[in-house]
């Protein structure tokens, strides 16, 4: 990671309207709570309540060393059509209002995360990084553990050769080339 990085979007309390939709929570009338936790504590939580055209939120937020808010704010929906009928729904944001899937708390109120300013932590890494995280990905999706110095893990059952030596390549490419990477920026020599 770079010593000059935003805030990740990863990192904050964040509602996502794709997951409502797939929990049935944007049906008018719905109301409940949605918390966050790291680990075993909660991080925050907000009440909601649905409406037709907008998603109501209460909730009570503070910067460090002041007095408590409660905060209420609606954050109203959009709809494009899809291909084969019906519509998909979409937040806008509070502030830009872009048509945005996410919604982050990195703030007083919910945003999206171009007003945040916030970045994806993969856009943070350095080539090595990559390289390195696109090899574990391929060992994982092979059914085998992240770790490189563990073996190889095994053709799966139902899969070609060809894919999975082309996938073998280019994992062994990628951790070389990561470890080279690392190699030239510290002016290791071989």
């Amino acid at each position: 990671m770079r010593w000059d990085t935003k805030d990740a979007a990863e990192s904050q309390h964040r509602i996502d309207i794709r997951w409502l939709k797939k929990n049935n929570y944007l049906r008018p009338g719905i109301s409940g709570t949605l918390s966050w936790s790291r680990g075993d504590e909660q991080t925050g939580w907000i009440r909601y309540t649905m409406e037709h055209d907008r998603m109501n939120l209460r909730y009570r937020y503070r910067r460090s060393g002041e007095e408590w808010q409660d905060i209420e704010q609606s954050v109203y929906f959009d709809h494009t059509p899809c291909n084969y009928g019906g519509s998909r729904k979409w937040f806008l944001c509070p502030h830009c209002h872009k048509r945005i899937a996410v919604i982050y708390g990195a703030g007083k109120y919910f945003l999206c995360r171009h007003c945040y300013d916030l970045t994806y932590s993969s856009q943070q890494e350095n080539p090595a990084d990559r390289l390195i995280r696109k090899a574990r990905k391929i060992r994982k999706d092979l059914g085998g553990d992240d770790s490189l110095t563990d073996a190889f893990p095994e053709k799966p059952k139902h899969m070609h050769w060809k894919t999975y030596w082309r996938l073998r390549d280019e994992a062994t490419h990628a951790e070389n080339a990561g470890w080279l990477w690392i190699a030239e920026k510290f002016g290791i020599h071989f």
